[in-house]
């Protein structure tokens, strides 16, 4: 099982249209995606630009699928990024990043 969690800081005035990509990102995460476990997007009570994502894949084949999805609504990701090809930033749609000041992927692996 893959774990992320996802941290944004969404752009000033973009607060609403972001809310509502997310409440329909998880609908779709959860019921198209194969080997999806979980998909929710919190919003921080103290401020509403803060949001994470808490993810969990079945593996990580479930977890690309899932992405080349995005990559096939949104657009493709930015490929000029000064990152390695694995980093979110080289694989996430260039258009949704577009919505953030910043983000944070961290991925985490279960014990078992």
């Amino acid at each position: 099982m893959i774990t992320i969690f996802f941290h944004m800081t969404v752009k000033p005035g973009r607060e609403e249209e972001c809310a509502a990509l997310a409440k329909d990102q998880m609908a779709r995460s959860r019921t198209q995606d194969r080997g999806c476990i979980n998909y929710t997007i919190y919003r921080q009570c103290e401020s509403s630009r803060e949001l994470v994502l808490f993810e969990q894949w079945r593996d990580l084949d479930s977890l690309n699928t899932h992405i080349a999805r995005l990559q096939r609504e949104f657009g493709p990701p930015d490929d000029q990024e000064p990152y390695p090809e694995t980093h979110h930033r080289r694989r996430l749609p260039k258009a949704f990043l577009a919505l953030f000041e910043k983000t944070n992927a961290v991925r985490y692996d279960a014990l078992e």
